[in-house]
């Protein structure tokens, strides 16, 4: 079962909404604009409602666990997922049930950032703005080899299938994340609301709600589509990129950068590829400009 929101996150409600996919696991609070925040790929959306709690005052704020991750009843079956396109496909689905009409911005986090640049794609007459954290991403060269067929290493799904799935209790997760690898930098608080999030609890034990193969699947899955879908793109939007460890590379900053919607891409001097967790007000204040930039007047 999920457990609790840390206090400071109690503006953000759980809640499950019903979708043709399957019923999808989100965190809802605020009022004013419409903004949905998707996150990375075996993270979960109550990571970041600490981040988006404050925004509650201007945005209706929804974070949903994307297919396969936290909370959410959509397939888990990690040999049915080939393409990130089911998830832009899953979040267009729930912008449906919620408000079909929008307008909506859309922002998110590595993985969650390019869903949400896919689903935005899809469907540009629905997406007032996009706020693209790190987004994950394949080099645009390496995307195009990828699309005319031509394999490539997956070192990180590689390394996600062999991530250990099961603990004796929550406070053993806890124990064997505190202060070691993409965690190392991560705030007590943080890491909680991962595990409050990210972990089914049961006689057994806990088990992680993003199972390793799916991760694994996940990583696989990787969208080459990028660049294809940057073309779609109407919409103003923001690119922030981290300072270590992005997943952007300086050329393909530069491209976002010269997009002719792009407000402005940028990287955040001492962040790693987890800034929203880092440079929080530096995410709500992007959030906030597209959402300026994307009125109509």
């Amino acid at each position: 079962m999920p457990g609790p929101l840390p206090a400071i996150d109690k503006a953000m409600n759980r809640i499950s909404i019903s979708t043709p996919a399957g019923p999808v696991s989100a965190l809802q609070g605020g009022s004013g604009r419409r903004l949905h925040f998707a996150h990375a790929t075996g993270m979960n959306a109550q990571l970041y409602a600490a981040l988006l709690a404050p925004l509650g005052q201007d945005f209706a704020i929804t974070a949903s666990d994307a297919r396969g991750h936290g909370f959410t009843g959509l397939d888990r079956d990690p040999s049915h997922l080939t393409s990130w396109d089911e998830f832009a496909d899953d979040l267009n689905q729930l912008l449906d049930v919620i408000d079909a009409g929008g307008p909506w911005l859309l922002a998110g986090h590595s993985m969650g950032a390019a869903v949400s640049l896919l689903a935005a794609a899809m469907r540009p007459d629905r997406v007032a703005g996009l706020v693209l954290v790190d987004p994950a991403m394949l080099p645009f060269d390496v995307a195009a080899q990828v699309r005319a067929g031509v394999p490539v290493p997956n070192p990180m799904a590689d390394q996600a299938a062999k991530r250990r799935g099961h603990f004796p209790s929550r406070a053993d997760a806890r124990a064997a994340y505190q202060g070691r690898g993409v965690f190392k930098s991560w705030s007590d608080a943080d890491l909680d609301a991962y595990l409050a999030g990210g972990l089914i609890e049961g006689d057994a034990g806990a088990e992680l709600a993003c199972a390793p193969a799916f991760e694994a699947a996940t990583f696989r899955a990787v969208s080459p589509r990028i660049e294809p879908a940057l073309a779609a793109i109407t919409c103003p939007f923001i690119l922030l990129a981290g300072e270590h460890g992005s997943t952007v590379r300086d050329a393909e900053l530069a491209a976002l950068a010269a997009h002719p919607a792009c407000l402005r891409a940028n990287r955040l001097s001492g962040t790693s590829h987890f800034l929203p967790l880092e440079q929080p007000d530096a995410v709500r204040a992007a959030i906030t400009e597209v959402s300026c930039a994307s009125v109509q007047p």
